[in-house]
C-alpha cells in the first residue's frame, strides 16, 4: 500500500473531539494515527455489512428464480 499525504478537513464536535483524544493518549499514539485508525475500522465494519447484504439478496434472488423454474 503506497501512503501518501492527502490533506482533508474534518468537522467533529468538541465532545467527539476530546473522546478521541483520551483515546489516543490511552493507547500511546497521535491523535491523527487514531482518526486514521477509526476510520479504517468503520469501513472494513461497513464492507461486512455491504457483503453480507448482498449474500442475502443473491440468495433471494436464487430462490425466486428456482421456484419459478418449478412451477
Amino acid at each position: 500500500m503506497i501512503k501518501g499525504l492527502i490533506r482533508t478537513t474534518l468537522r467533529i464536535d468538541n465532545n467527539l473531539k476530546t473522546r478521541i483524544e483520551l483515546l489516543a493518549i490511552k493507547n500511546n499514539i497521535s491523535f491523527n494515527k487514531m482518526i486514521i485508525y477509526l476510520i479504517e475500522l468503520g469501513y472494513n465494519s461497513y464492507m461486512n455489512k455491504f457483503d453480507k447484504y448482498y449474500e442475502t439478496q443473491n440468495k433471494i434472488l436464487k430462490s425466486e428464480v428456482n421456484s419459478n423454474e418449478e412451477n
